[in-house]
């Protein structure tokens, strides 16, 4: 048993779990004091708490008799459970949480489109290191008060190892985000997308990384409608671009998730119906285009996946050319 006392940061979505034959409702907290975080699973009628509003970001709460996770568990230092006999109380106490928790300013490379509600974040931090937050939902990304991740925004955020599957050199899990502190200007973004150039698709990912940074030379920009095997709608839309590397090479039908140039691309497509394709490559070419690239997991056990995995454009930046 273990009690908790901390503020309530974020709030992860429902999901249920198949116990006994029977679903469980399960609702996550992440719960901070001034040094360090908790995750609490809030089962059944205490998942209903949140679900009723009696609990929410920003509160300040007591949890006694939660229980720490039995088992080979690799996260449980960090984890406890919330069920029956945990008592769970609203205080009035003043807590800074994780003030003398160490964060980092991350520079952000990639927003993509949400996929099962869950956000791919990705960017390099004061040291230079890629980062990709895991665990960041929709509500991470747009909070009430804030947005917690822009591309070429500079945000705080707290991030600890993370513990999931097949971890990639960048995963992280992501604690909490302060929102974004100030956006680079043109001439910031100039400066820091050719300071974290790699020289190639090859530069990246034949080393240990699985995100990088490339300037190449598009060739062609377009759409695909790709049949869904679930899901209401029966296909979705997605943008694919050819490109060629500084190496020479040409890389073909790379699918883009950037959340942003979906948006720049759906409203060029509502004002030039039959011509946008053309305009976005002519607007690629006229101005210089950096692409975040990214590896997805590799354990899907299909081979001849290209680097092991696939590939795929996690953000898309244009700026001026001088």
């Amino acid at each position: 048993m273990v009690n908790i006392t901390g503020k309530v940061l974020r709030i992860l979505p429902l999901r249920e779990v198949e116990i006994a034959d029977s679903t469980k409702k399960v609702v996550d907290l992440i719960i901070a004091d001034a040094f360090d975080y908790r995750r609490v699973s809030l089962w059944a009628e205490k998942a209903e708490l949140v679900l009723r509003g009696d609990i929410k970001v920003g509160d300040m709460l007591r949890i006694e008799n939660a229980h720490l996770p039995t088992g080979n568990n690799k996260g449980g230092a960090k984890r406890a459970n919330a069920g029956r006999y945990t008592q769970i109380n609203r205080i009035a106490l003043n807590i800074a949480a994780l003030s003398h928790a160490p964060p980092l300013n991350l520079t952000v490379l990639a927003v993509a489109r949400p996929e099962g509600g869950q956000v791919c974040i990705a960017g390099i931090d004061e040291n230079g290191e890629w980062i990709r937050p895991q665990g960041v939902y929709e509500n991470d990304v747009f909070c009430s008060e804030s947005q917690n991740f822009k591309n070429l925004g500079i945000t705080k955020i707290y991030v600890d190892e993370w513990r999931g599957r097949c971890p990639r050199h960048e995963d992280r899990f992501f604690v909490y985000g302060e929102g974004v502190e100030r956006e680079l200007n043109e001439e910031e973004k100039r400066e820091f997308l050719e300071r974290n150039m790699d020289d190639s698709v090859d530069a990246v990912f034949k080393g240990d990384r699985s995100l990088g940074l490339i300037k190449p030379r598009i060739l062609h920009v377009y759409e695909e409608r790709v049949r869904k095997r679930t899901g209401p709608k029966s296909h979705e839309v997605y943008i694919r671009l050819n490109f060629r590397d500084s190496s020479g090479r040409i890389y073909r039908r790379w699918s883009c998730r950037c959340d942003a140039f979906y948006q720049i691309w759906n409203e060029l497509k509502k004002r030039h119906r039959w011509t946008y394709g053309w305009r976005m490559l002519r607007y690629l070419e006229k101005n210089d285009t950096y692409l975040a690239i990214g590896l997805t997991y590799s354990d899907y056990g299909a081979d001849r996946l290209e680097y092991g995995a696939y590939p795929m454009i996690v953000g898309v930046h244009v700026v001026r050319k001088v």
